[in-house]
C-alpha cells in the first residue's frame, strides 16, 4: 500500500491538511496541536477580567492592618504624655502649698498654740498668772451714789493742795479725773441726807461743800469672760455694803481671792483693793476709792 493518504487536522474550527508519509508523523502532528491547544486555553485561563479588578478586597484589608499598627505604634506615646500631664498638676499643687508655707514661716507668720491635754482653763500658768481665754465686748452696769465735793479744778496740783484741808479734818478725799477736769470728792453717801451732817460740821469749820449725785455710766469693754463675772461680782458687793453703810470683810476678802489674774489692770486694781482694806475701816471712804480706782481700770481698756 504505498498510495498517500491526506490526514486532515481541525485548529479552531479551521481544517488543515498534511501530508503524511507515515504513521509516526502523524502523532507528532497531532501532540504538536494538542501543546498549542493547551498553551491557548491556559492564556485564556490567566487573563484577568476587569470586573474583577476593580472589586479586589485585598487591598482594603492591608490599608485597615496599617491603621492599626499606626495606632499601636504611638499608643505608648500618648499614654506617657497623658501620664506626664497628671503627674505634673499633681507635683505642681503640691510644690505650690510647700512654697506658700515657707513663705508664711519666713514672713514671721505665728503658730497657733494648742492647748496641752490636762490643762484646765483659769489655772495658773508658770508665770502665775490665769489663764482668761479669749476676751467679748461686754456691758458693764451703770453706777451712782451721792458725794461730797470740795471743788472743782482745771489742774491736779490745785486739787491736791485744797485736799489738805479735808485730810486734817480726818478725811481721805479723792481727786476724780472726769472731763478733763479734777473733782475733790471728800466722801459718799446713799442720799444728800446721808451727807448731811458731814455738810454742817465742815460748814462749821469754815470749809464749803455741797452734795450732789454723782454717776459713772455704762461701758463696753473687752474682757474674759472670767473677769467681766468677778466684775459684775464686785459691783453687786458694792451696792450692797453702800446701802447696809457697812462693810462685810470676810465677803470682800473672798472675792479677792476669786479674782482672776490674768489682766495686768486687773491685778492693780486687787492689789489696791487689798491696801485700801487694811490701811482703813471707814466704810464711805474705802467705797468712794474703790469706786474711782475701778472707772480708772475700766476706761482704760476701753
Amino acid at each position: 500500500m504505498s498510495a498517500k493518504k491526506q490526514v486532515v487536522v481541525r485548529l479552531d474550527g479551521k481544517g488543515k491538511r498534511e501530508n503524511t508519509k507515515k504513521s509516526g508523523h502523524i502523532q507528532v502532528n497531532k501532540r504538536n496541536v494538542s501543546e498549542e491547544i493547551a498553551a491557548t486555553e491556559e492564556t485564556s485561563h490567566n487573563q484577568i477580567h476587569t470586573f474583577a479588578r476593580n472589586y479586589d478586597t485585598s487591598s482594603l484589608s492591608s490599608s485597615t492592618a496599617k491603621k492599626q499598627t499606626t495606632f499601636h505604634m504611638f499608643k505608648p506615646i500618648i499614654i506617657a504624655i497623658i501620664s506626664a500631664l497628671i503627674i505634673g498638676s499633681i507635683m505642681g499643687v503640691v510644690l505650690l502649698n510647700i512654697i506658700v508655707n515657707f513663705d508664711n514661716n519666713w514672713n514671721g507668720t505665728p503658730a497657733v498654740a494648742m492647748p496641752i491635754e490636762g490643762e484646765e482653763k483659769g489655772k495658773d500658768d508658770s508665770q502665775g498668772n490665769a489663764s482668761t481665754g479669749d476676751t467679748s465686748p461686754y456691758m458693764l452696769d451703770s453706777m451712782s451714789a451721792f458725794v461730797l465735793q470740795g471743788g472743782v479744778f482745771s489742774s491736779i496740783e490745785n486739787a491736791e493742795a485744797e485736799s489738805g484741808k479735808f485730810v486734817e479734818q480726818g478725811y481721805a478725799p479723792v481727786i476724780w479725773e472726769k472731763d478733763n477736769q479734777f473733782y475733790l470728792l471728800v466722801t459718799i453717801g446713799r442720799s444728800k441726807e446721808d451727807l448731811q451732817s458731814d455738810i454742817n460740821s465742815l460748814k462749821e469749820k469754815g470749809i464749803e461743800v455741797y452734795a450732789k449725785d454723782w454717776q459713772t455710766s455704762e461701758k463696753e469693754i473687752d474682757l474674759a469672760k472670767e473677769e467681766y463675772d468677778w466684775i459684775v461680782s464686785f459691783q453687786e458687793q458694792w451696792n450692797l455694803s453702800l446701802e447696809n453703810g457697812s462693810l462685810e470683810k470676810e465677803t470682800w476678802n473672798a472675792l479677792i481671792e476669786q479674782a482672776p489674774k490674768g489682766s495686768t489692770e486687773l491685778n492693780s486694781f486687787v492689789t489696791q483693793m487689798e491696801e485700801l482694806f487694811t490701811s482703813n475701816n471707814n466704810t464711805e471712804i474705802v467705797l468712794l476709792h474703790l469706786w474711782n480706782v475701778l472707772d480708772s481700770v475700766l476706761s482704760s481698756g476701753q
